[in-house]
């Protein structure tokens, strides 16, 4: 699956350079979550995880645009930030297909770039790989659906960086409800963009 995330990603930049003269603009991505689970007992976004992938835009005129990407994702829940040997965990990893749409401001002439953006939209997630300690994953789900929001700034034409609140719509874990409690992911990513 790595390699496949891997080929993928080097696919959308040799593409990119095709595209960009389309109102399509691609961009690569890297980041952190930092993540955790209602329902697991353990308490803030103690995991920490990888973000990577690339972005591709459809742009206009006007202040808007749609944009689809494909992330690798890793999240879950973790029993302290920096806790080595905890008795207590999960890592959750993901191949993710956001679809967003943004609304761009503050145009910068010089370099034909806008400043600032506000996004929003939904991910569906396809759970490839788990890891866990003290919890049986054996009932997880093994997709996800997800609603996102967002801000990001474009520091030069080709360098931005964005923060995102991700929230599940669906349990991790379908026999939660049967036991009267959510297990739902969420998790906040920060990342930089590279644009093309």
């Amino acid at each position: 699956m790595k390699q496949l995330i891997f080929f993928t990603f080097c696919i959308l930049l040799c593409y990119s350079s095709e595209v960009v003269g389309q109102r399509f603009k691609a961009a690569a991505i890297i980041g952190a979550n930092a993540a955790q689970i209602d329902g697991d007992s353990l308490y803030g976004f103690e995991r920490i995880g990888l973000t990577v992938g690339g972005r591709l835009s459809y742009a206009n005129e006007k202040s808007w645009d749609v944009a689809l990407e494909m992330l690798y994702s890793q999240r879950g829940s973790a029993d302290g930030l920096l806790k080595k040997n905890s008795d207590r965990g999960i890592a959750l990893h993901y191949l993710e297909i956001p679809l967003l749409f943004s609304l761009r401001d503050w145009y910068i002439e010089d370099g034909k770039y806008y400043k600032v953006r506000a996004e929003g939209g939904f991910s569906y997630g396809q759970l490839f790989q788990t890891d866990a300690v003290g919890y049986n994953v054996d009932e997880l789900k093994k997709y996800d659906i997800s609603w996102i929001v967002g801000a990001g700034v474009n520091f030069t034409r080709m360098f931005g960086m964005s923060l995102r609140y991700t929230s599940s719509l669906v349990d991790l874990n379908p026999n939660a409800l049967l036991e009267g409690s959510r297990f739902k992911s969420y998790f906040i990513t920060l990342r930089g963009e590279i644009n093309f």
